[in-house]
């Protein structure tokens, strides 16, 4: 009885210490590490539909991660990977996915008044995560990589436009409207660094504390509402940098990058950002049906939208207010100013009034030169 004892306890101690590694797809390995957890592509599309009577409601949130090839983890602590084409080396408390998608909707009808929401939702276009020699790296979206770095968050170019609308029964009138912000880029890389933030893509840290950047940012929102009397329709377009540039920041501390094309150097605090510009636009036609709100697509830098009124060729008023672009801030100046110190000119004129200077430096001159002979004349 002790030996079968014996037997049972051996087994049950070897089968412990195969445990802590959690694969589900043939493609995953994990060579010498400790609590790993590795998933494969996976799609899900949760859904669900109620009916009773007048009443009729539907939701859904179709959600994707998709990756190729295997997640590998190898001398690693705490692993977490999903999608595929993960790589973890010689680090601890780290979190990677590959591109993930998600359509989550839901819409209401009741005796035939309707009302819908959405919010499409996409993080990374592509690419393989690799975290080597580093500690609580968190990677998202593919093309991220981090070497010998402490607390990195990189997060792939991002896409998302919820959207809302509400119609009555029998078209009669009807209000829709969205929103949309997208960070470009693909392509994060932290090194040597701690405390690294990387949004979008085109995102370098090396040798760097308390680093923040993104890439281009483009974001909208837009309102459309149709009734009998008449259609309008708002949208406010906006944007910080075109998206071809990249953020750089170089043994620097507390760097803030935005937009692309900055770079830091030996840096402390330095806050850059690319050119912004916004346009906010007006929209009025006479009625013509539902006007669709449709001016905040991911780009963000669609015109003002325009109902069927518009599209039949019926004039419509438009106004537009673009907002003057702002230049990128200087690096190493001081914080909020869009260029450093320089010495002041010299003019010749007085502050406000602009009037000449030698003429009231002149005038100066004959009241002192009077008071001296006044002075003189009455000692005399």
């Amino acid at each position: 009885m002790l030996r079968k004892s014996i037997v049972i306890a051996t087994i049950w101690i070897a089968a412990l210490g195969t445990a802590g590694t959690a694969a589900a797809d043939p493609g995953n390995v994990a060579n010498n590490s400790i609590g790993t957890a590795q998933v494969g592509s996976t799609d899900v599309s949760p859904s669900a539909t109620v009916s009773d009577g007048p009443i009729e409601a539907t939701a859904s949130a179709p959600t994707s991660v998709t990756g190729s090839g295997g997640n590998t983890a190898s001398d690693s602590i705490g692993t977490v990977q999903a999608g595929g084409g993960n790589t973890s080396s010689n680090s601890a408390g780290t979190v990677q996915t590959s591109p993930v998608s998600s359509q989550p909707a839901a819409s209401v009808t009741v005796a035939g008044n309707n009302a819908d929401a959405s919010a499409p939702t996409s993080v990374g276009s592509g690419g393989s995560n690799t975290a080597s020699d580093s500690v609580g790296s968190v990677q998202v979206g593919g093309g991220n990589s981090a070497n010998d770095s402490v607390g990195t968050v990189q997060v792939g170019g991002t896409q998302t436009a919820p959207a809302v609308g509400a119609s009555e029964a029998g078209d009669a009138a009807s209000l829709e409207g969205e929103a949309a912000l997208g960070i470009a880029g693909s392509g994060n890389d932290a090194t040597e660094s701690t405390g690294s933030v990387q949004i979008g893509g085109g995102n370098t840290a090396t040798d760097s504390t308390g680093t923040a950047q993104s890439g281009a940012i483009a974001a909208g929102a837009a309102t459309g509402a149709g009734t009998p009397a008449g259609d309008v329709a708002l949208s406010s377009p906006a944007s910080v940098g075109s998206g071809g540039g990249t953020n750089t920041a170089t043994g620097s501390t507390g760097a803030a990058q935005v937009g692309g094309g900055n770079s830091a150097t030996g840096s402390a605090a330095a806050v850059q950002t690319a050119p912004a510009s916004a346009s906010p636009n007006v929209t009025v036609g006479p009625s013509g049906g539902t006007t669709p709100a449709g001016g905040a697509a991911p780009g963000a830098g669609a015109a003002a939208p325009a109902g069927p009124a518009a599209a039949a060729g019926v004039p419509a008023e438009t106004a537009t207010a673009p907002v003057s672009t702002v230049g990128s801030i200087t690096p190493n100046s001081t914080l909020g100013t869009n260029q450093a110190l320089t010495r002041a000119a010299n003019v010749g004129q007085l502050p406000f009034t602009g009037l000449a200077l030698w003429l009231f430096a002149a005038l100066g001159l004959a009241l002192f030169g009077t008071g001296l002979g006044v002075r003189g004349h009455a000692r005399a």
